[in-house]
């Protein structure tokens, strides 16, 4: 007979994996589960973040968005984008059709992010290009690493 000890805690994690992996594979993904604020649904814009020696910078697909259609507002380490992706079919008009997909997804959609470090949001600067909005958010001067010389005597 083989004695095996018994670890509770990874079968908790194992089970937190599995719901995890559950999730990931759900037809019904977190996006579609926020309020609808068009025809299609409100959905999650794309974005990539990264982090240089000074600044963050954030790129998000907005396809179709016009630079007008485009609200940022940041405080201390958070920054909130804001676009207006408009549709192909005004609101009214789309009632009266039967939709058999509605995947390219229009209406408000809003991202908000918590920036590991303060910013400096008076400095922020933004751009729409070809459906993609980069925006470049400065590190706060004291969240920025300084290099200490040592002396020697």
């Amino acid at each position: 007979m083989v004695v095996q000890r018994w670890e509770p805690f990874s079968d908790i994690v194992s089970l937190r994996d599995a719901m995890d992996r559950l999730f990931e594979q759900s037809v019904v993904r977190p996006a579609r589960a926020l309020p609808e604020t068009g025809v299609a649904g409100a959905r999650l814009m794309p974005v990539d973040v990264y982090e240089k020696d000074s600044d963050y910078v954030v790129k998000a697909y907005v396809p179709a968005v016009k630079a007008e259609e485009v609200e940022i507002s940041a405080e201390r380490e958070t920054v909130s984008i804001k676009v207006h992706i408009p549709g192909e079919v005004e609101k009214e008009d789309a009632k009266s059709y039967k939709w058999l997909a509605s995947e390219l997804g229009y209406g408000d959609v809003v991202r908000v992010m918590t920036l590991p470090m303060p910013i400096d949001a008076s400095k922020i600067e933004a751009q729409v290009e070809n459906g993609v909005l980069t925006v470049v958010i400065p590190k706060a001067e004291e969240a920025k690493p300084k290099k200490i010389v040592v002396k020697s005597k």
